[in-house]
This record gives C-alpha cells, structure tokens and sequence, in this order.
C-alpha cells in the first residue's frame, strides 16, 4: 500500500498533468482531450454502429491522451465517452438509458492502469522490446480489469432491470455463456475477456502510435 501511494504521488518532474504556470498548455490539452474524445465517439460510431465489428474500439483516444497528458486528463476523457454517447444516442431518437453511464467507470479503470504502467515507468522507454512488452502487459491488465468492471454492471443490469442496452459487441458471448449454466456474473465477465483483449490491443498500440506521432509533431509532451 505505502508503494503505490509513492507512486501515485510521483515528483514535479513527472506530474500527472500539463505544468500549470504555462496557461498554453493547459488550454492545448484541453483542445487534445476534445479531439480525443471525438476520436473515441467518432471510430465507435464507425466501426461498431455503421461496420458492426465485434469490438468497443472507443479508448483510442483515451488511451493517446494518457500517454500525451496523464492521469487527469485520460479520466476525464474516459469517464465522459459513456455519459456523451449517452446522450448522442437519444438525440438520434433512442431511448434513455441512464444505466449506460455506469459504464463510465470502465473509461476510469483503463485510463488509471495505462497511466500507472506507464507513466510510473521509465523502463518502458528503454528500448523498442521493453516497450512493446509493456504494452501488452498494459493491453492485458486494461482487458481484464474493464472486463471485471463491465460484467459486474451488466450482471447488476441484468438482475434489476432484464434487458440488453444498446448495441453490445459482447451481446453473443454472454448468450453462450449464459448456455452453459456458468452463472449470470461469470457470463458477463468472461464473455468480455475475449472481446476484451483483441480490443485493448489494438486501441493501446494505435493510441501508442498515435502519442509517438503527436510527441515528433509538437516535440515536447507533459512529461518534460
């Protein structure tokens, strides 16, 4: 416990925010945390709703911000995707679902651990290996933390109010599981992990990509 209060303590020279005595900063992470949440709604939107790809494809964009900007700014990116898309599906004349926000707290889980994974460690940096390394390892312990998360909301979801919420990429999984008499919660977990991993894969090493590509463009990020 007394070792990850230390980290999430950190020092001034690796804070987990732009520097406050530069008021550009504050307002280009501020413009960086719009852009990134657009992204998020935008390839959602696009690869789930119009494609129909099996996967949530919507913390790009949290995850590029972590990496860019830290801990506060990739929470709020992530807890405010499921409260706006929220609301963009009632105004595109769905119904309201207040119970879709919970999901909110999936954003929070992931955008927490990549920035404890690597913000809080430099040995990521050390060579091209250790870095791909890390994002695995930041993909896997994302996938399965938001899948723990997301099965304990869906479970809860299920048990009170008995139905589906939107458009789910894991809607088939938890069917199956659901077959095989493993338990409501199991089912809602365990379908996600799957899901899960391929998803957190692909949006950790594109958001990655993405913040290697921002860093060579604005040369500098709020780690210096």
């Amino acid at each position: 416990m007394a070792s990850l209060i230390r980290v999430l303590q950190g020092n001034r020279n690796n804070d987990i925010i732009l520097s406050m005595d530069k008021p550009g900063n504050i307002q280009f992470t501020i413009l960086l945390c719009i852009l990134a949440e657009f992204f998020n709604l935008l390839t959602a939107w696009i690869l789930g709703d119009i494609l129909h790809i099996p996967l949530f494809m919507d913390t790009i964009g949290t995850v590029f911000i972590v990496f860019y900007a830290g801990l506060v700014p990739g929470l709020l990116v992530g807890g405010l995707y499921n409260i706006l898309r929220l609301f963009l599906m009632v105004a595109t004349g769905h119904s309201f679902y207040p119970w879709e926000m919970m999901y909110s707290f999936c954003g929070l889980v992931i955008a927490f651990f990549t920035w404890l994974f690597s913000w809080q460690n430099r040995n990521m940096y050390i060579s091209r290996t250790l870095t791909i390394l890390y994002l695995i390892l930041i993909s896997l312990i994302t996938a399965f933390a938001s899948s723990l998360v997301g099965g304990a909301i869906e479970t809860s979801h299920r048990i009170y109010f008995d139905n589906q919420l939107y458009v789910n990429p894991v809607k088939n999984f938890v069917m199956a599981f659901l077959g095989e008499n493993l338990g409501l919660f199991v089912a809602c977990t365990f379908a996600r992990i799957p899901v899960s991993v391929l998803d957190r894969l692909i949006s950790t090493f594109v958001g990655f990509s993405l913040y290697q590509l921002a860093k060579k463009r604005f040369l500098s990020d709020a780690r210096q």
